[in-house]
Parts: structure tokens; sequence; C-alpha cells
């Protein structure tokens, strides 16, 4: 039974979790409420789990407290209508992640996490190479959200309804959903309709809120195993427990799991030849010299000009040494190889293998009669490693004379005196004598929540919460390469010396530098000497051969710390204004401070420094009944209004440049400034019900949201470069006389200096979001049916991009008549090119969601068949105001035309099967297309990809009145992906799950 002041906001929780298709009036002495809901996979769960379940509840003396997501109303807003995915519709689903249930959601663009973080062109771009880009120890383990492909960015993730810190040193914000571990969570919450004007900036693409499981008395203990056809299996081990008294109660939640990494093998990935795909351009045959061999290679490819076509035509071919050779060969003993002879090498595995462990903590106590406080807390540790060095060699640049280096000086090169073989080290690595190059990572995530609420009356209430979060990542990367070059020296003896970019610059101090030095001189003692015995021999057959050792090659190449944090302040007052014939008025005021900052190298190579930010918010929210109860007309069953404002004001400071301009790797000073940014963002939508089973609701709202750091902030802002201005159309220098190059009409022009700096002028982005939603659940003889149309629109402006960016999508003519980038002077020549970031036109998303859904009940159990269509409409961006948009619909680094789900649920008794059906359409393959002033250079590399469906199965039984038995079938046809080239894979790992089919049991016992 519920006690009278507990069961409104029971209730309440349960209709917004779509328990029931019900009409319910519930009142005690202060409160009436009023709610409808639909069917969903939860309203035929077994009776008496159900029983059980409600038994293990702790003492109904306390009030439960609960957060309702796109608003701050205690009572809900009746204007959102959130997607509610319960405890056991995530069974019902089959996955073992949190990751992997974002993913099964139509809406969500699953363009960060696994495979897909290794894409040079993805959101990370997870490169070694490239120091702006992530490293492959930050891009390792992290996985996002990104709701309608506006961007994980943009997609808020909320616990229990509050922020968490972002993924590690990722200044975009996102929350790494690795971090939060699945067997903790109660349900989930999805709103897709903008909630800026609630939570803030970066909810213009929609919120995912996790409630964590509390309240509960018992425990519970839950084995899972899962077995995949492509290797990456799953093991995991939870404990949920929970304990109540009179006043109070405390749950926790123990989880560890174990995942191995893909068997690329078994995936389909079997070759690098990618040619025949790209209308057999050799561009696309990824199979290289610069892999290696054993022996080594040294690529002597050439272009040859056939007068016949006009073009040249690559002559694909290699000097290397017969296998077997031993000693120091000559000239003679070189011998040429033509492209076969290039290893064509898959990697044997894919993907981190992984250990994580996680515990989470909720707790609730009433103080006095209206004081209650509540918390809880999370913490997680991921450990993931990688291998990452198996397909590349060991670039090998052997100097004149160098002990096994035939070549005389200059050989092959009119720049380089010496030579490069690329030599892989098969059988180093096979025996053991050298280990495989890697990364690895240690994970943290941690959230706390404290709050204390003072029940001022049944209706009013005021709450202070607390929030601190941080999130960081620690890892090295191990990998065989070489740090020496062997370049022109007209001071040395020999005309040519060891060299090294960063030692030369002066870039390493402390251990750092005397590392590198170290490691500097052994390499090129290595590939200097004349010596046989201390040389190093690339043209050896085996480990055993001669020369020196390759340990000199094999080293730590970078270590990282990184993290995110996060620190929020909440006070909020919750409360009735008046009764109206239709019901009272509620509302919600109050204020926050945010402080959040985050801590990487891709981040400091522009800002210098570690970076935060603080945030002044103030909010208020009005729910207003016009119509309703015994208040309502024909066609105005009720009206409900709701409004909403928030006002944010953003403060940073950063570096802004360095004092006379001195390179900050040489000691210079960073010169600061400040950048403030404010806006207030409306909200106001209804909730209209002509009948009884209709439901209209309407919603508009805006948001902003402040420019990242790497954008307002830029440590080498007073340095100047010098840059050429090239065929300008608003100046000819050669009418002027004044050209410092002329090579003709195609190419001619003058020198302008360029300065790196933040942009004084940069505006923040703002959103205008509009939803509306049409539900229809018949009674009578239709009772059972659901039917669900949601129309959402987002438009942004003043989107963030670079100068180089401008450059890919319009032409070079256009770009210079942009004077914020190239001022001028009284004569039209251009003075200055400030290469910094601007603001674009914007960016336009919409669909239309379609959920049909019916209930029936028969002696032979219950029946739910339920289909989700989402129609994107519209996902596109202009440049400019006037210019043409460019779409991403039904493109690979888009969003999809449609997406199909559907799923048929079955119950009787104990048992509870459900079929899923997942259907990707066909899209088209824009992954290696190059864009250049606004049009597509190679258009035939955009390739079709055909369409793709899937089918889950789970069944779920409850074996005893403890003992409860889950089994799920992913992809249990084991159907192949469709062929795509990505990323140098041949799938596309953001709509296929790479792990193929997997089947797993659960066994969950109470006690």
């Amino acid at each position: 039974m519920y006690n009278n002041k507990a069961f409104p906001l029971s209730l309440l929780t349960l209709a917004l979790m779509g328990l029931q298709p019900f009409s319910v009036s519930a009142k005690d002495d202060t409160k009436s409420i009023e709610v409808q809901t639909s069917f969903s996979s939860a309203a035929s769960a077994n009776d008496q789990q159900i029983t059980k379940d409600e038994a293990r509840k702790p003492s109904e003396d306390v009030k439960e407290h609960i957060e309702v997501t796109g608003t701050r109303l205690q009572h809900g807003n009746l204007v959102s209508k959130p997607t509610i995915i319960t405890a056991q519709e995530i069974k019902e689903r089959g996955v073992t992640s949190v990751e992997e249930l974002i993913r099964t959601l139509p809406q969500n663009l699953a363009t960060i996490g696994g495979l897909a973080n290794t894409r040079a062109r993805g959101p990370l771009g997870a490169s070694d190479g490239n120091v702006r880009a992530m490293s492959s120890i930050g891009a390792l383990g992290v996985s996002a959200a990104n709701l309608g492909g506006m961007g994980a960015g943009r997609t808020l993730i909320l616990i229990n309804g509050r922020r968490m810190a972002g993924a590690a040193g990722i200044e975009d914000g996102f929350v790494n959903l690795n971090g939060i571990p699945l067997s903790a969570v109660e349900r989930v919450e999805i709103t897709t309709d903008g909630a800026s004007a609630v939570y803030g900036a970066d909810a213009m693409g929609g919120v995912i809120n996790f409630i964590l499981k509390s309240g509960y008395n018992g425990t519970s203990v839950t084995v899972q195993h899962e077995d995949s056809n492509n290797g990456a299996d799953n093991s995991r081990l939870s404990l949920y427990s929970g304990y109540g008294w009179t006043s109070g109660n405390i749950s926790v939640t123990l989880d560890y799991s174990k995942r191995d990494p893909i068997i690329n093998a078994k995936t389909g990935y079997v070759t690098n030849n990618y040619a025949p795909y790209f209308n057999n351009d050799p561009y696309y045959d990824n199979r290289s010299f610069s892999a290696g061999g054993q022996p080594a290679f040294i690529d002597n490819s050439v272009s040859i000009y056939d007068p016949d076509t006009g073009t040249y035509n690559t002559l694909t071919q290699a000097y290397t040494v017969p296998q077997g050779f031993t000693g120091q060969p000559t000239m003679d003993d070189m011998i040429m190889v033509d492209g076969s002879a290039r290893r064509d090498f898959v990697p044997k595995v894919a993907g981190p293998k992984s250990e994580t462990k996680s515990i989470t903590l909720s707790f609730e106590q009433r103080l006095t009669e209206h004081l209650v406080m509540t918390g809880n807390g999370l913490f997680s540790r991921a450990e993931s490693s990688q291998d990452q060095i198996e397909s590349s060699g060991l670039q090998l640049n052997l100097a004149p004379g160098q002990a096994y280096n035939p070549f005389p000086e200059y050989a092959l090169s009119s720049w380089s005196p010496g030579v490069t073989a690329a030599y892989y080290p098969a059988d180093e690595l096979a025996s053991g004598v050298l280990p495989y190059g890697y990364s690895e990572n240690t994970a943290d995530n941690w959230s706390v929540n404290l709050g204390l609420t003072y029940e001022i009356s049944d209706d009013s209430k005021l709450d202070f919460i607390y929030t601190t979060s941080q999130a960081s990542t620690s890892g090295t990367r191990y990998g065989y390469d070489s740090i020496v070059s062997i370049d022109r020296d007209s001071t040395s003896d020999t005309g040519w010396s060891c060299y090294n970019f960063n030692l030369a610059q002066g870039r390493y101090t402390g251990a750092k530098l005397a590392f590198y030095q170290d490691l500097f001189n052994r390499q090129c003692t290595a590939l200097t000497s004349s010596d046989p015995n201390i040389a190093f021999n690339p043209w050896k057959s085996s480990a055993d051969g001669s020369g020196g050792s390759i340990d000199d090659f094999y080293y730590l190449h970078a270590d990282e710390d990184r993290g995110s944090r996060l620190e929020n302040y909440e006070l909020r007052l919750n409360g009735a204004l008046y009764e109206l014939p239709a019901g009272k008025i509620y509302y919600a005021v109050g204020g926050e401070y945010n402080d959040d900052g985050v801590d990487s190298s891709e981040v400091k190579v522009k800002t210098g420094e570690s970076v935060h930010r603080t945030r002044e918010g103030y909010f208020a929210e009005l729910s207003i009944p016009v119509f309703g109860k015994k208040f309502n007309y024909p066609l105005m069953k009720s009206l409900t209004l709701s409004l909403a404002a928030r006002r944010d004001k953003y403060n940073t400071e950063g570096a802004i440049g360095t004092v006379d301009g001195v390179n900050i790797d040489l000691g210079g000073k960073i010169l600061y400034g400040t950048n403030t940014f404010a806006r207030t963002t409306p909200s106001y939508g209804f909730n209209w019900q002509p009948t009884e089973d209709i439901t209209l609701r309407a919603k508009w709202s805006e948001g902003f949201k402040a420019p990242p750091f790497t954008a307002l902030f830029d440590v080498r802002g007073t340095s100047t470069y010098t840059t050429t201005i090239a065929n300008d159309p608003l100046y000819d220098c050669r009418v002027h006389n004044d050209c410092d190059f002329d090579y003709g009409d195609s190419y001619y022009g003058y020198n302008a200096p360029q300065t790196n700096a933040p942009n004084p002028d940069l505006k923040p982005e703002t959103s205008k979001q509009s939803s509306y939603t049409l539900s229809w659940y018949p009674s009578g003889v239709l009772a059972g049916l659901t039917l669900d149309i949601t129309y959402n629109d987002t438009k942004i402006k003043n989107e963030y991009a670079q100068v180089a960016d401008l450059i890919r999508m319009a032409p070079q003519a256009e770009v210079y008549q942009l004077e914020q980038y190239y001022p001028r002077d009284e004569n039209g020549k251009i003075t200055a090119k400030r290469n910094m970031t601007f603001n674009l036109s914007g960016s336009e998303y919409s669909s239309v969601m379609y959920e049909l859904g019916y209930y029936i009940n028969t002696a032979f159990g219950s029946f739910e068949p339920k289909i989700t269509y989402l129609d994107n409409l519209k996902s596109e961006q202009k440049t400019f105001a006037d210019s043409e948009a460019v779409s991403s619909l039904g493109y690979l680094q888009g969003v999809d035309d449609y997406k199909i789900n559907g799923s048929f649920r079955y119950n009787y008794g104990d048992l509870v099967a459900t079929m899923w059906v997942y259907y990707t359409p066909s899209y088209l393959n824009d992954y290696e297309v190059i864009r250049s002033a606004g049009n597509v250079t190679n258009p035939t590399y955009i390739k079709k990809v055909n369409s793709m469906i899937t089918y889950d199965l789970t069944l779920s039984y409850q074996l005893t009145k403890d003992l409860h038995l889950n089994f799920a079938g992913r992809n249990i046809l084991d159907e192949q992906p469709p062929f795509v080239v990505v990323g140098g894979l041949p799938f596309d790992s953001a709509r296929y799950n790479t792990a193929g089919r997997t089947l797993s049991l659960e066994v969950q016992y109470d006690f």
C-alpha cells in the first residue's frame, strides 16, 4: 500500500514510465494529479515480479524524490514527452553496456565509440602524428551519444538529473558513456525537443538522463557472459544491494566487466587493397612498401609520363635482398621487386581489450519532519589496451657508409644523402624478442551529488544541490620507430649529420630532453656506424641475424595525463502559485553556479595551459493549467501552458599570445585575455487534449553556446608569419607593379603577414528549436493501440569553423572578399591574413518520428508489436546566408535518410520473449571525397552502400521466486555488413556492431 503522501509522486513516476494506459485522478488533502500515458514494453511485465519489487521498497514514510527529464518542475511538464527505457526493456534489448544501449536508438549517430575513434576524419580525428588531433591514448575507450547527428557536444548527458564532467580532456564537453555502468541504471529518459532553457547550452540536440537504481530492500547478484563470433567476448558480474529504515534508505551497486578485442579476420577484414572499389585507382591500394618487410624494402617507385594519354603512371618497385641473404650487401646483391611483393598485412585484433570496475551509491535520509538529505555517487575505472603498430614498418634512414648501406650518398634523392629502408620485424614479434606496439590507458570517472530539501508544504520545497565530477585518463603508448633522419650538414666533415626537429628547436626540457637525447644518440649510432656489430641490419631475414639490437628503436612514444572537471551549485524553489479551476499553477525558480575545465595536449597546444570557465545561470519555469478536471469544454478536455526562461553568463580567461611573440616552448611569457558571453534563452509550449484519446504537444525554445576554449584563446596570438596571396580578384598586383611572384595568369600575387589569433568578433552559437507531438491512445474497441508522431526542427546559427574549412566550402576568390579575415588598405590590397576561428551561417536539422504500437491480452499471453519509423528530413549546413546548403543527409558522415526499428513482445506467465528488428537503409559513402571551393573534386568516389537488416532475440524467464534467467541473441542471423571502405576498414563501424553475432546468458539471483 502507498501512504497518502507518497502516492501521487510515485504514481507520476510510473505514469511517466508508461506502465499503464489509464487516466486516473489521485487525491489527498492537498494534491490532485491527472496523468494519461500509453502502453510500453513495461506494460505487460510479469505481475508477480512487479509485486516482488514493490515489496522490496523501503519504508513508505520516506517521500520519493524524483527528477523528471526536461523540466525542473517537481511534478513534471506535460509539454515534454520523454522516451522512457526501463530496466526491464534494457534487458529485453540484449545490450551489455550503455554504449550499446544508445546505439539502438534510431535518433543516435554513433560516430564516437569503438573502432570509429580511429577515423582520421572522424569527430575525434585520433592521430599520433598531429599534435592538434587527439592521441590514440585519449581516444581509447571513449564513447558518446549524438542525437539527431547534431554533434556529441550538443547532446546533454545527465545522471539523476545532474551534469557529469565531460570526457577527459575533450573540450566539446560530451560525457563518456563508458563511464556509466549499465547494471546501475534503473531507467533512461530521452528528450529531443531542445532543453537549453532548462539546462543550458549543450542541450540543443536533446537530453539523455540516466536514473540510477535506489530505494531497494534486499540483494541481487547477476552473472552474465556474452560470446561474440568475432572474438569480442564479454563477461560481467554485478551486485545490487539496498536497505531501508523508517526515515531513509541506502543502496549500492558493484559491477565488474571484461571485454576482449575484435579478431579482424572474423569481420571480413582480409586485405588492404581497396583499389577495385575505387575504379582501380592505385592510390587506394593500401598495401605499401613503407609497411616494411623482412628483409626490408627501399621504395624506388617512379612516375612515368605516357605521351599517348598525357598522364603519369606509377611504376611500383623497391630494392631488397633475396630471402635468406646474410652479411653486408653490395649493390650487386640488391634486387628489384614489383608491387606484388608489398606486404598485405591485416592486424590480428582491433579495438581495445578492457576491464572495468564501478561502484554507485545512493542514499536518502529524513533529518526532520521537513528536511531531507539525499545523495548519490558514481565511480568507474576502465583499463584499456590496444595494439597499435602491427601494420607499419620501421623506417630507417641509413647514412652513407653505414655498415649495411651499399648505396652512395644522394643515390635516390637530391635532398637526402641517405636511403630509407622499411623493415618489418616479423620474426622478432613472433618470437617475443620485440613486443607489439600498443596504447593503454586507465580512465577514471566519478561524480557526487548531494542535496538538501526543505519541504515548506506539500506543494512547495526548497532544494540546494551540490555536484562535483571529474574524468581523468592516464596512459602510455609504446612502439618501434626512428626519430633520426640523415640531413645535409655543411659544417660536418662528411657533409651530413643526424637530425631531429624537436631536439634542434629546443622543444624538450628536463627529463624529457634527457630521454630523447639519449634515444637520439643511440639510434644515430645504429644508423651511421660502419661497424657491422653495432650498426642495425635491415636486411636480415630473422631475429637472430647479424647487426645491432632492435631494442634501440622500441621506446615509450608518449605518456599522457588528461582530465575534465565540473563543480556545480544550485538553489531551486518549487511550489504552487495559485489554484485555478483546471488545477494549480506550478513554478520553479532558482540559480546555479558552474565551474568546468579541461586539460589535454590538443587543447594546450592552442591555450598554452589547462583552461576553465565559470557560468552563472538563473532560471524560471511555469506550468499553467487553463482547462482540465471539471473545467473543460468540447475540444478542450485539458489545456496546459508552459513557460520557461534561462539567463546564462559565461566568463573565461586564457592565453591570447606571448610577450614579444616569443615561443612558449622557448620560455615565452603568456599574455591573458578575458571573454564574457551572456544570453537569455526562452521556451514556451502547450499540452492540449481536445478529447480523452488525443493529445497535442508543442514546444518552441532557444539556446546558445559560448565558443570553445581553442577558438577564444591562442598562445601564438602575437606571432606573425608570412603567407602568399595568389590571384586576388580585388587587387591585381601586376597593374600596381608590386607582385612578389608572377608565373603567368594562372599564378601570381604578393606576400602578406599572417597572424594566428583569437577572433575578437566571434559570436556565440545560437539555436531555435520547435517540436510538435500528436498522440492518439484510443479507447473502446481500439484500446491498446498507441500512435505518436513527433516533428523536430533545430536551426543553429553562427557555428564555428576555421579559414581552412571555409576554403573547402567556397571558392578562394570569395574567401578573399571577407575583410574580417583579409583586411585591405585604401588601394584594396590585402594587408594581412587573420587565421582565426569564424562564425559560419549555420545548419538545420529536422525529422519526423512515427511510433505505432499495439497491446493485446489473451488467454495465451499478451502480445505487443511496435514499430518506430524515423524520417530525417533535413541535415544541412550553409557557409553564408545566401549560399547553397550542403546536405549530409543519406551520407556516411551524416544521418541516414530514415531508420526503422521494430519489436514484438510476448509475455506468458513467467516467460517474456522479444524480437527486435533494425533496418538501416542504403546510403552514400563520402569518406574519401575531397571537397574544394564548394565542389567535390572526385565525385566518382562517392559509392553507394547497400541497406542492412539485423534481428535480435531475447528471452526472460522467472525460474523461481528468486532466480531469473535472461538469454539475448543479437544479430542472430549473423548478417554480414555491407562493403564500405572507411578509415581503412571494409565496414562502417558507426552503423554495424563489429562484435557480429553475440549470444549471452544472464543469471540473476535475489535474496
